[in-house]
């Protein structure tokens, strides 16, 4: 009985530094946000429908994190990881499903 005892309490600690171990990310393997946002003003869209083959052709993209898209201003305001997807890329990715786009205009 001591030894199943002993088994327990040194398999519970072995189980509560491992729980703790795994919850400690080291600060360098901690996601960095290095998110760029962008709107591209949009042609061809007929109908509200449009928006979720434009959202569609933009979540394709690798890199990209969010896109929601406005069929009234005809716009598509899009949040992707620059490392790994350009603005080209997303306006590509519009022209080919049939809508092509340009980034929206910025007074800077």
């Amino acid at each position: 009985m001591k030894n199943l005892l002993k088994l327990s309490l040194f398999t519970t600690c072995l189980l509560l530094q491992a729980a703790h171990a795994e919850t400690a990310v080291p600060v360098a393997m901690q996601k960095q946000s290095n998110s760029q946002s962008v709107t591209l003003v949009l042609q061809n869209m007929t109908c509200s429908m449009c928006k979720f083959t434009i959202k569609k052709a933009l979540l394709g993209v690798e890199g990209v994190e969010a896109a929601n898209v406005d069929y009234d201003t005809k716009t598509a305001k899009v949040t992707f990881d620059p490392q790994k997807t350009s603005s080209a890329a997303l306006i590509k990715a519009t022209t080919d499903a049939g809508y092509p786009a340009s980034v929206y205009p910025t007074n800077k």
